[in-house]
C-alpha cells in the first residue's frame, strides 16, 4: 500500500519556470540560506537539494538547467511528477550543539588517556568510549535528520570526522609513537636535513619511492616555520578535512542528494581504518584523500580547464605518495570505463577512457622505477597470504585468532561479539531487502562511478573471509578503506530513502545500529584495548612500548653514535632511533638471515659474528624488558627471527655482557646500547655512558 503524500511540501514550479541560479552559485537547501564556501564553485555538487521520495514508485532522473554554469536538479518520474522540495519545512539544525557534544567527547577522552596512564585502564577505557560515542551520536542524529540543511550538514560531517581525528591525536600531540609513523619520520627528516628525495630508509624502504606525504610536510614546515612534528600534524588534520568534503561532494554528485552525503560521512567513519590507521602519519592517510578529489573532479562533467588541470594535479601526487592507493583508483577508472560501454555511452566511455589510460600510465610510469623494491616490500605480502589461506582451505593451516594478539592477551567478549554485529549491519546493506530495496541511479560519469563503487560494496564479503589468515587479514583490512567509500554512498542512499518522512525513533534506531557498527569497526581497526589506550611498557606493543626510556636511548643515540653508523634493535625501539637519529638500522642482513637471530643467538658464536659482519652492525641496542614476555606485535625484531612463539630469555640478551669484544656504552636500566664491532672488526670500544 503506497504510503500517505507527505503534506508538508508543494508542488514545485515546473523546471522552466524556475529562476537560473546566479552564476558560480547553486541553490542552497531553504529560501535565502547561503550556500557553502567550503570548494570552488564549479567543483559543487550538480545536485545540491535535499532528496525527498517517500513513494517506492519514484524514480531518480536529471534534467539540465543552464546558466552561467550548468545545475541539474532532480525530478520524480511517474504519474505524481514533481521536484524535490528547496526549502519548505527545511530545519537549518544547529551544528553548534555538535560541536559542544564533540568538545565534551574529547575532554572525556583525554580523561581515559591520563587514568590509564595511572594504571586505571578499566575506567579509562569508559570514559574513552563515551567520549567517542559523544563525537559520533549527536552528529549521525543531525545527518539522518531529512530536514538538516546542507550546511549545517557539512559541519556536522567536518566535526565528526575531525573531532575522531583529534581523539587519536590527543596522544601523538608531543610524539608519533606508531611503528608504521615512525618509519615516515624517517623519511621526513632525511628530506629535511639532506634536501634530497629517495634516500635509503631501511625500516620501510619502499617510503623514499611515495614521498609525497614527507614532501607536503616539509613545504608546511618551511613556508610555516613550524617544527616537523606540528607541521606534520597540520597536514594530517588538512588531509581529514580534504577526505571529508570530498567524500561529501561525491556521495552529493552521485545520489543527488545531501542527506544521503551526510549520511555517507557517518558511514565511513564506521570503516575499520578510519579512527586508528587513517588517522597516522602515514602515506596512505594523505593518498586515500587524493583519490577522493580525483573522484570528484573527473566525475563532474560540468567541470572547466582549471578543474582538469587540478584532477591532473590530484592523479599525480595520488601517484607519487602511496603504491597501493594509486592502483585502486586505477582498478576503480578501469570498470568505470566498463561500465559506460556496457551502457553504450559513447561521449562518457571516451571520456573515462582517457582519463583511465592517463592515470595507468601515470601510475605504471612510476611504478616501473620502483618496480624492484615494491616486489621485494609487497611480495612476501600477497605470497604469505596466498600460502596461508591455501593452508587452511587444506586443513594444514592455522586460522587468525580473533581479539588476540601473538602473547596470548585478549579482548572482552563483548568487544568481539560488537565486532560480529558490526559486520553484519554491513553484510545487510547487500541484500535488496527492507530499506535497501532502493539504490541510487545516476548517468553519465556520475553513473559510470557509480556502478564501480558499487562493485567495491559487493566485495565487501569476499575480504571478510579473507580475515581468516594473518596476511590476509591484514590485506582485508587495509581494503576495507576503498570498500567503504562505495558501502557509504549506497547504503546511505537507502539509509536517507528510508528515515524521509518516518517518525523520530526510526532515527533513533538507526542511530543505535551505527553506534554498534562504529564500535564495532573501530574494534577491528585498532586491535585489543592496549593499543588505544597509554600503560605501562608492554613487549613489542607499539607505542606501548615507547617510554621515558627508549626516548632516553634514543635522545642519547642522536647525538653520540655517528651518522650512518649501522645498528640494531628491537622492533619498536629500532624505528625510533632511526626517526630521531641519523644511524642506519639493519633488519634483513645482505647474503640471508636477519639481525633478529643474533638477539635470539644462546652466544656469540661463529654464525651471530658472520651475522654482525655481513650487516656491518657496529651497535646493537638491547632493551632488557624483551625477557619479561612474548612480544604483542607477533615478533621482537623481524620476521624469520626464531620459529613462532619462542621467547627471548635474560641469558639470550646477558651474552652481550660477558662476551669479550663486546662493550656496553650505554645503560639507563632499561635499555642498553653495546658497541659490538669488537666482535667482528676487532676495532677499540668506546667507554660506558650510564644515565
Amino acid at each position: 500500500m503506497a504510503r500517505s503524500t507527505d503534506h508538508r511540501r508543494e508542488k514545485a514550479l515546473p523546471i522552466d519556470e524556475r529562476a537560473t541560479p546566479a552564476a558560480g552559485r547553486t541553490r542552497a537547501d531553504s529560501p535565502g540560506e547561503e550556500e557553502t564556501t567550503l570548494i570552488l564553485p564549479n567543483f559543487r555538487s550538480r545536485h545540491p537539494e535535499q532528496y525527498r521520495r517517500p513513494e517506492s514508485s519514484r524514480h531518480l532522473g536529471s534534467t539540465a538547467v543552464r546558466g552561467t554554469n550548468t545545475f541539474l536538479n532532480l525530478r520524480y518520474h511517474g504519474s505524481d511528477q514533481r521536484t524535490e522540495d528547496l526549502g519548505h519545512g527545511v530545519r537549518r539544525g544547529d551544528a553548534l550543539l555538535v560541536v559542544a557534544a564533540a568538545s565534551i567527547g574529547l575532554l572525556l577522552v583525554s580523561a581515559g588517556y591520563d587514568l590509564s596512564r595511572q594504571d586505571k585502564a578499566g575506567v579509562g577505557l569508559t570514559l574513552y568510549w563515551f567520549g567517542l560515542l559523544l563525537i559520533f551520536v549527536p552528529a549521525c542524529l543531525q545527518l539522518l535528520h531529512p530536514q538538516t540543511s546542507r550546511r549545517v550538514r557539512m559541519a556536522d560531517s567536518l566535526v565528526l570526522g575531525i573531532g575522531l581525528l583529534l581523539a587519536y591525536l590527543i596522544l601523538q600531540i608531543y610524539q608519533f609513537t606508531r611503528f608504521d609513523e615512525m618509519l615516515h619520520v624517517r623519511t621526513l627528516r632525511d628530506i629535511r636535513e639532506t634536501g634530497a628525495l629517495f634516500t635509503a630508509n631501511p625500516g620501510l624502504p619502499v617510503s623514499p619511492r611515495f614521498p609525497g606525504l614527507e614532501v607536503l610536510t616539509n613545504a608546511v614546515a618551511q613556508l610555516t616555520q613550524l617544527p616537523l612534528h606540528l607541521a606534520a600534524i597540520l597536514v594530517i588534520v588538512v588531509a581529514r578535512a580534504l577526505l571529508i568534503v570530498g567524500l561529501f561532494h561525491l556521495a552529493e554528485q552521485l545520489t543527488g542528494s545531501s542527506h544521503a552525503a551526510g549520511i555517507a560521512v557517518a558511514i565511513y567513519s564506521c570503516s575499520p581504518q578510519f579512527f586508528f590507521f587513517n588517522a597516522q602519519f602515514s602515506y596512505q592517510t594523505l593518498a586515500v584523500a587524493l583519490g577522493i578529489l580525483f573522484l570528484v573532479l573527473i566525475t563532474n562533467e560540468d567541470a572547466g580547464r582549471a578543474e582538469a588541470v587540478l584532477a591532473a594535479g590530484a592523479a599525480l601526487a595520488l601517484a607519487f605518495s602511496h603504491h597501493a592507493t594509486s592502483w585502486v583508483f586505477v582498478g576503480i577508472l578501469a570498470v568505470a570505463t566498463v561500465a559506460a560501454l556496457t551502457q553504450r555511452d559513447r561521449r562518457t566511455a571516451t571520456a573515462v577512457l582517457g582519463i583511465t589510460v592517463a592515470d595507468i600510465v601515470l601510475v605504471v610510469s612510476w611504478a616501473v622505477v620502483s618496480g624492484p623494491m615494491l616486489n621485494r616490500y609487497l611480495g612476501p605480502v600477497f605470497h604469505d597470504a596466498v600460502f596461508q589461506l591455501t593452508g587452511i582451505a587444506n586443513g594444514t593451516g592455522e586460522t587468525r585468532k580473533i581479539s588476540t594478539d601473538s602473547s596470548g592477551t585478549r579482548n572482552p567478549r563483548w568487544e568481539t561479539a560488537l565486532i560480529g554485529l558490526s559486520l553484519l549491519v554491513w553484510l545487510v546493506t547487500l541484500a535488496p531487502i527492507g530499506p535497501f530495496r532502493r539504490r541510487p541511479v545516476a548517468h553519465g560519469r556520475a553513473g559510470s562511478v557509480l556502478r564501480s563503487l558499487r562493485l567495491l560494496h559487493f566485495i565487501y564479503p569476499i575480504a571478510l573471509v579473507a580475515t581468516v589468515a594473518p596476511k590476509a587479514a591484514e590485506i582485508s583490512v587495509r581494503l576495507s578503506t576503498f570498500i567503504f567509500i562505495g558501502l557509504s554512498i549506497g547504503a546511505a542512499y537507502s539509509i536517507g530513502c528510508y528515515v524521509d518522512g518516518r517518525r523520530r525513533l526510526v532515527r533513533w534506531v538507526v542511530t543505535l545500529l551505527g553506534t554498534v557498527a562504529f564500535m564495532g569497526g573501530t574494534l577491528m581497526g585498532s586491535g585489543l584495548d592496549w593499543n588505544r589506550l597509554p600503560g605501562p611498557y608492554l613487549v613489542v606493543a607499539d607505542g606501548r612500548s615507547i617510554d621515558s626510556s627508549a626516548n632516553a636511548a634514543a635522545r642519547w643515540a642522536a647525538r653520540n653514535l655517528p651518522a650512518g653508523a649501522h645498528f640494531a634493535a628491537d622492533r619498536e625501539t629500532g624505528a625510533l632511533l632511526s626517526a630521531d637519529g641519523n644511524q642506519r638500522l639493519v633488519i634483513g642482513v645482505p647474503g640471508g638471515g636477519n639481525s633478529g637471530q643474533i638477539l635470539f643467538a644462546p652466544s656469540f658464536d661463529a654464525q651471530a659474528r658472520d651475522l654482525l659482519r655481513r650487516g656491518q652492525i657496529r651497535y646493537y641496542v638491547v632493551d632488557q624488558r624483551l625477557a619479561d614476555g612474548l612480544p604483542h606485535e607477533t615478533y621482537y625484531v623481524v620476521n624469520g627471527e626464531a620459529p613462532k612463539g619462542t621467547r627471548i630469555t635474560q641469558t639470550e640478551l646477558g651474552k652481550f655482557d660477558i662476551t669479550p669484544g663486546s662493550r656496553r656504552i650505554y645503560d639507563n636500566g632499561a635499555i642498553r646500547i653495546y658497541d659490538v664491532s669488537g666482535l667482528w672488526e676487532g676495532s677499540a670500544p668506546a667507554a660506558v655512558a650510564d644515565e
